[in-house]
């Protein structure tokens, strides 16, 4: 750190955009790459070569970025993030925790405050923060960069995307810099993109994604109905063990399947449950950041506030009181808090036991 001014070098699909970001909160570029010398027109200096403060790059799913260096470097990048990117999710860990590892804490609350103790007494103790992008994190990221440079709508998403998609998108910024019109180029973009997602009777996966940062793949779901216009799903899965169901506490056997509605885009899924004979076990809605769909999957993260109701027609709010454990870790922010309250009463008002049940029709032929 030089004149209390952080140098941070960055890589990746996210540089553009946070470069921007971190220009503006007095940060110094260090190490830039030839690309983002010419764009952000910085002059050569013999700060140029200096070790950064800070790393930041891309995480291998793309999905996010690693921050990694000086506990108060990292940090304040992570809190400059929290108060531009409301759905963005925040994970700490230590690098070098000793100290912290010594509390044999296993509530993760406590061992937060015992990280930010030790972080405050040594601020130059390195750590590394996971910063996940969910959808309105890269739309956002998306605008900054296009005040820079040329940008498709959805580049962060198509880069994250990877594959076919990823390439596809190289090959629209290529005509875009031969002077192709941006709005031509997008729709180009859209309409090959399209070939490689799910349509009606497709298989599809369904990334769970927990605040932590623990991933569940729900299981291979059955496409069964799919309004592109509408971007609305309807997915069956169908379950071969035995459990119980989280939130309903109700048991779970085989033969039973699930009938799982989304809006590509919206805040929440909702999954009802079936016997093998149709009888209605219940609902579960998720709420979460805004599902995004990938060729081969859904993909969320689930803020752990969820909405149950039963067969009896009763429903029930559960787990908000994690939502300020979690903005108080620094791993939401509040305003991403109150968009989950009020998203929830939206739930409740169009929540329908009598609706739920009609999902059944949706039972697997055998």
């Amino acid at each position: 750190m030089a004149n209390g001014i952080f140098r941070v070098k960055l890589r990746g699909i996210y540089t553009t955009a946070l470069t921007k970001i971190l220009l503006d909160n007095g940060f110094k570029i260090v190490q830039p790459s030839e690309v983002t010398r010419i764009r952000f027109n910085l002059p050569a200096t013999r700060e140029d070569d200096c070790q950064p403060d800070v790393e930041i790059f891309d995480r291998l799913d793309k999905q996010g970025v690693n921050i990694v260096g000086r506990a108060d470097a990292a940090n304040k990048v992570a809190s400059i993030l929290l108060d531009l990117l409301y759905d963005v999710v925040i994970r700490r860990q230590m690098q070098v925790l000793s100290a912290v590892q010594s509390t044999n804490s296993n509530n993760d609350e406590s061992l937060y405050e015992a990280i930010i103790e030790v972080i405050s007494a040594s601020p130059d103790i390195r750590i590394r923060i996971d910063a996940e992008f969910p959808a309105i994190s890269k739309k956002k990221l998306d605008e900054i960069r296009a005040s820079i440079v040329p940008t498709i709508s959805g580049h962060h998403y198509y880069k994250a995307c990877g594959g076919k998609i990823a390439g596809m998108l190289e090959m629209a910024e290529k005509l875009i810099e031969k002077g192709y019109s941006l709005k031509e180029v997008e729709n180009l973009l859209i309409e090959c993109a399209l070939r490689e997602y799910p349509r009606e009777n497709s298989k599809i996966g369904i990334e769970h994604v927990k605040i932590n940062g623990k991933t569940f793949n729900l299981g291979e779901a059955q496409v069964v109905e799919f309004d592109e216009e509408e971007r609305q799903m309807r997915l069956v899965r169908i379950f071969s063990s035995q459990g119980v169901y989280d939130g309903l506490s109700v048991s779970k056997e085989p033969g039973d399947f699930a009938v799982t509605t989304l809006k590509i885009g919206e805040w929440f899924l909702k999954t009802s449950y079936f016997s093998r004979d149709g009888e209605y076990k219940g609902t579960y809605v998720n709420i979460s950041t805004p599902i995004e769909l990938y060729p081969t999957k859904i993909r969320y993260v689930d803020l752990e506030a969820d909405i149950c109701m039963w067969p009896d027609g009763r429903s029930q709010k559960i787990d908000f009181e994690k939502l300020d454990k979690f903005v108080k870790m620094g791993c939401i922010s509040e305003k991403l808090k109150m968009v989950v309250y009020g998203v929830a009463e939206k739930i409740m008002d169009i929540l329908s036991v009598d609706s739920e049940r009609e999902a059944k029709d949706y039972m697997p032929r055998s």
